[in-house]
């Protein structure tokens, strides 16, 4: 026969897993808010620049873009797991530039 759960007794474990969902959370943030930092300097670099000096320097312009892009796929990922289904608001707060043309 099956021992009765204390219910109170697995409290400060699910309270221990929300702080690490929201420590997960802010940490994905962060690397992605450092991605989009950099992302509109080398923007503003690549706006810049003309002829062969801007074909020289998209490469690592584009590469900052996917890095971004897939930080943020990162993000929306987690926050699924986390049980949150709307996304409309990383649009707003950690918004992805369209990728300039070469």
């Amino acid at each position: 026969m099956a021992r009765p759960v204390n219910v109170n007794a697995l409290l400060p474990i699910e309270a221990e897993f929300q702080r690490e969902r929201a420590s997960g959370l802010r940490r994905s943030g962060d690397k992605l808010e450092d991605a989009l930092a950099l992302l509109a300097q080398a923007e503003k670099e690549l706006r810049a620049l003309g002829g062969p000096a801007r074909v020289a320097r998209y490469p690592a312009y584009r590469a900052l873009w996917k890095e971004a892009e897939r930080l943020r796929w990162n993000l929306t990922v987690q926050r699924e797991a986390c049980g949150l289904r709307n996304h409309r608001d990383l649009d707003f707060v950690y918004p992805l530039p369209p990728l300039l043309k070469e």
